[in-house]
């Protein structure tokens, strides 16, 4: 599945090359940088004793950090609160795609025209729960971007379902704070966040 990740990435990047129309080729990015997040969970259930468990917090280090260094961006500071907790490999692809959008767009729109700021990420388990929070102390989400049914906000709400979890957008002011709530059995979501 690495290989073909990678093969499918190849060719991405390939298109994207050939691509005049900027709204196309950053729709080409986007895409690529989906099936780069994929590689990164298959790279570490490949490096993992046990390919039947995906670590959460250590997947959402290592995409945060690849995210802002392949940005370019120098002015934002990372901050982990992360606690070690797995999930069956079933529900990796999905947690990753999520934490994948909701970490690109904080760092496409809550900083512009290159401003600096803080992105938190926060991993931890709740009982028979998971706790996922993204938050910035960017510009903050206008209420009609909130409401938007853009692809990738149509790509969260259905990944989130496929979770059976519950996500919760809230203003953070400054800036923005995304709350995810899973079932770390992938049974079921239980309580709101």
């Amino acid at each position: 599945v690495k290989n073909n990740l990678q093969m499918i990435a190849s060719l991405l990047t390939l298109q994207t090359r050939t691509i005049t129309d900027p709204d196309a080729k950053a729709s080409l990015k986007s895409m690529l940088a989906r099936v780069e997040a994929l590689g990164t969970v298959h790279k570490r259930l490949y490096q993992s004793n046990d390919v039947q468990r995906f670590d959460v917090a250590a997947f959402a280090r290592e995409l945060a950090v690849d995210l802002v260094r392949g940005s370019g961006r120098q002015g934002i500071e990372l901050d982990f609160d992360l606690v070690p907790v797995e999930v069956a490999v079933e529900q990796a692809p999905p947690v990753a795609l999520v934490m994948n959008e909701l970490l690109t767009n904080a760092l496409k729109h809550a900083f512009p025209r290159d401003a600096t700021g803080q992105l938190s990420l926060s991993v931890k388990p709740e009982g028979d729960m998971i706790r996922i929070t993204i938050a910035d102390d960017g510009i903050g989400m206008p209420s009609d971007v909130a409401r938007d049914r853009t692809f990738g906000k149509r790509l969260i709400e259905s990944l989130v379902r496929q979770l059976n979890a519950a996500i919760a957008w809230h203003q953070a002011k400054p800036g923005t704070r995304i709350e995810i709530r899973l079932p770390r059995d992938g049974t079921g979501y239980r309580n709101a966040p």
